[in-house]
């Protein structure tokens, strides 16, 4: 049984490959309606989904990322508690580069100092609950964005509209990076940034106005780099 009329969607990013952990998830997903787009460009392809969906509310689920449990009851008991529009997992990352895998747990780290749930603005739909007809009312996903920054768009103009989207660290999933594709994919990443600086207030979101490569995540690491690399070593054991 599911606890509402949900469907998940799932870009593809044009390879219409389903992946491992695609696989691994339909064990979790099995009661649920779930589309998946081959469409090229993010944002055509997330506009794509979102036309297929006819459900209340959609789950965004990326093609790299592995749950361990249903996430759908837990994202939406936190939707209907605060009233919002959308719920987003915490994430970890899972690779080798070491800044994501930082990143990720400086951001599980600040979601729980929080209580658990805080306000989010950016990069909330590789695994996310969310009510369709907001989306709708926003006007969808931008075209524009073809490689990366549709998410951090969309929630934008979601809060320009008086919604919320929330993350709850109630759920982590997995991010799998794929390590040989990375830096090849960064490049886009960063043109997708830029392209949304361009058409947002500034201060808004700071971190799309820096450089590719942020060097004040030495500043802002929770440990210094070298025992960070030693902790990470240890891990992977």
């Amino acid at each position: 049984m599911t606890c509402c009329s949900c469907e998940i969607l799932t870009p593809l990013g044009g390879s219409g490959v389903s992946t491992v952990w695609m696989e691994h998830n339909k064990k979790w997903l099995d009661n649920y309606t779930w589309y998946t787009s081959s469409v090229k460009g993010v944002g055509c392809a997330r506009n794509n989904l979102l036309s297929m969906a006819g459900a209340e509310f959609v789950l965004w689920l990326d093609s790299d990322v592995e749950l361990e449990f249903d996430p759908v009851p837990v994202l939406f008991e936190v939707m209907e508690r605060f009233g919002v529009e959308g719920v987003c997992a915490s994430q970890l990352t899972v690779g080798d580069k070491w800044f994501l895998r930082v990143a990720a747990e400086m951001d599980k780290l600040d979601v729980e100092r929080r209580g658990g749930v805080r306000v989010v603005e950016a990069r909330a739909f590789q695994c996310g609950l969310y009510r369709r007809e907001a989306l709708l009312k926003v006007g969808g996903f931008d075209s524009l964005f073809d490689v990366a920054g549709e998410d951090n768009d969309v929630v934008r103009r979601m809060i320009a509209e008086g919604m919320l989207v929330l993350q709850c660290s109630r759920v982590i999933v997995k991010h799998h990076v794929d390590a040989q594709r990375y830096w090849g994919k960064f490049k886009g990443y960063h043109r997708g940034f830029s392209q949304l600086a361009a058409t947002m207030k500034d201060n808004y979101q700071p971190e799309v106005h820096g450089p590719a490569i942020d060097l004040s995540m030495f500043k802002r690491m929770p440990l210094k780099y070298s025992l960070y690399k030693l902790r990470e070593k240890l891990a992977l054991m």
